[in-house]
């Protein structure tokens, strides 16, 4: 049976032939993300064969950098924002193409080009009554 380190090898080429060259860059938020799943995100970022952003509505730079060294997550560039809207700037600027986020209001403006990935918490989720919870600027009622 093989190590840990030779099924990390394993899952790192297996998702490096997933994409084309150069692989994308991955892009994290801290704070309803990382520290909602951070097993999750540990594991992703280890084995991540590109570049991991973490784009982030921080003020305090140094407790980012030491939740993120508590968390074990792997990245190669913290940026921090001083408004949600800034994300979409960032990732967009940094050519991030898959980005993680709790917040809708986050991820509206990224474009097109970026997958985003929304982490439920109780902060976007009523998990008693089973239903997203969105703005008016931020989700559109199906009839």
């Amino acid at each position: 049976m093989a190590d840990g380190t030779q099924h990390g090898r394993q899952a790192v080429e297996s998702i490096r032939a997933l994409f084309p060259d150069p692989v994308p860059i991955l892009g994290i938020d801290i704070d309803g993300c990382v520290d909602e799943a951070p097993i999750f995100f540990r594991i992703l970022t280890r084995i991540w064969p590109g570049q991991v952003f973490v784009v982030s509505y921080r003020r305090d730079r140094a407790k980012a950098i030491a939740d993120l060294a508590r968390w074990e997550i792997s990245y190669d560039q913290l940026f921090l924002v001083t408004a949600l809207d800034e994300k979409a700037a960032v990732i967009a600027r940094e050519g991030i193409r898959i980005y993680f986020d709790d917040q809708p209001e986050c991820l509206k403006a990224i474009d097109a080009l970026t997958s985003v990935m929304l982490v439920r918490n109780g902060g976007n989720f009523d998990f008693d009554d089973q239903r997203w919870m969105f703005s008016d600027k931020t989700g559109k009622l199906l009839q």
